[in-house]
């Protein structure tokens, strides 16, 4: 309960930041339904803002509550460091989530690059996890990103094929991947849509929303 108390209460000090100071900024409301070979059907809904504090720090973040029991917080601030072949990227992680009885925390560091045609991450995290009465520590994980624009030139269309373990509120051990294609359209200056299909292979102890699943999420994204 304390964990969950000072993880939501940094991730709502910081978005109270990044809304005195941003210079840019997005917020996001999303819908998710799909089935979980575990849990079966399932729905969840999420909320996820991003804002630019100056010219190269970034903070962003969500929450997320689904059907089958699942709540997750998760914080990220990012150093962003232009340079010829996109901007290469410092981040960091502070990740909770809690599923039934079981809770997660998680934080981490990485490195990053991001340009108009490819884009990912890699990093280190550090996990413990576990019920009541008891808990499991994980001092050395791994999570990565590899992402494609698969439309680089388009103005108001950007199609994404992406293979990660670290997907925003779905922190995940390295060897349980998600394949996520996803697409986002410009609506208006400053009304966007967003759809994207999730798969995640089966693996064991998963502490996300998806277990063995496939899952449609949907969205608009507000910028200002």
């Amino acid at each position: 309960m304390r964990t969950r108390f000072i993880c939501t209460t940094l991730l709502a000090l910081f978005g109270w930041l990044g809304v005195a100071t941003a210079q840019e900024r997005s917020i996001s409301v999303g819908a998710r339904g799909g089935y979980n070979l575990a849990l079966g059907g399932y729905a969840a809904i999420s909320l996820e803002g991003d804002y630019d504090l100056t010219e190269h720090w970034t903070v962003s973040g969500g929450a997320l509550w689904s059907t089958i029991g699942r709540t997750a917080v998760e914080l990220r601030r990012t150093y962003k460091l232009p340079t010829e072949w996109g901007s290469v990227e410092l981040g960091s992680i502070l990740h909770y989530s809690r599923l039934a009885t079981y809770n997660n925390l998680a934080a981490g560091v990485g490195v990053g690059l991001n340009s108009s045609v490819v884009f990912g991450r890699f990093g280190y995290y550090y996990r413990a996890f576990g019920a009541e009465g008891g808990h499991i520590s994980e001092p050395f994980n791994l999570f990565y990103e590899l992402g494609f624009h698969l439309l680089p030139k388009a103005e108001r269309c950007d199609l994404q094929l992406i293979f990660t373990n670290c997907e925003l509120l779905e922190l995940e051990r390295h060897y349980q991947p998600s394949w996520i294609l996803r697409s986002r359209w410009s609506l208006s200056e400053r009304l966007g849509l967003v759809v994207e299909g999730n798969y995640k292979s089966a693996g064991m102890f998963h502490m996300s929303t998806n277990f063995y699943q496939l899952s449609i999420k949907a969205g608009l994204c507000y910028n200002w």
